[in-house]
């Protein structure tokens, strides 16, 4: 029976060409620290984590704290973020979700060494998506990085000059 609900579920996901996250990270320099923000379509990741649990998964502000555990599990399963060549621990702090979009707002990291190179691979709903493209944008002490992930381009590393 559970496969059938998938089988119908993931044939009612929309097919259109062009599916994109945003991943933005911009640094406190008076906290000496990144806040992180992922914002991605609200049911293309109810898909992804469908399909990643093996059970339905819907999002709602209301009880999305309920999936929080799930959603780190998939998170954690899917990104490396490395800082300076040392990995860093994308730990979900708050989730917004609406109708169309989903806001995953990740506790602060702390930099306070200067930062040499930003590096990370994100497969985030690649698996449901072979389209997917993962935007990542930097900001650090008043210039942008940025990074497009996706297809075969799974992992990059910038230079912070």
């Amino acid at each position: 029976m559970l496969n059938l609900i998938l089988y119908i579920f993931f044939t009612l996901i929309p097919q259109h060409d062009f599916h994109t996250s945003w991943m933005n990270m911009t640094y406190n320099e008076k906290n000496k620290e990144f806040e992180i923000t992922w914002r991605t379509d609200t049911e293309h990741l109810e898909g992804a984590l469908s399909a990643f649990s093996k059970d339905e998964i819907h999002l709602e502000n209301t009880s999305v704290n309920t999936h929080k555990i799930l959603l780190n599990k998939y998170i954690t399963a899917n990104t490396n973020l490395y800082f300076n060549g040392k990995n860093q621990k994308l730990e979900i702090d708050v989730i917004e979700v609406t109708f169309a979009e989903t806001t995953v707002h990740f506790r602060a990291i702390k930099c306070r060494r200067k930062l040499k190179t930003v590096a990370m691979n994100n497969t985030l709903l690649q698996a449901l998506f072979p389209n997917q493209k993962n935007m990542v944008q930097v900001n650090y002490k008043g210039k942008m990085h940025s990074m497009l992930l996706g297809g075969s381009k799974l992992f990059e590393e910038i230079s912070i000059p």
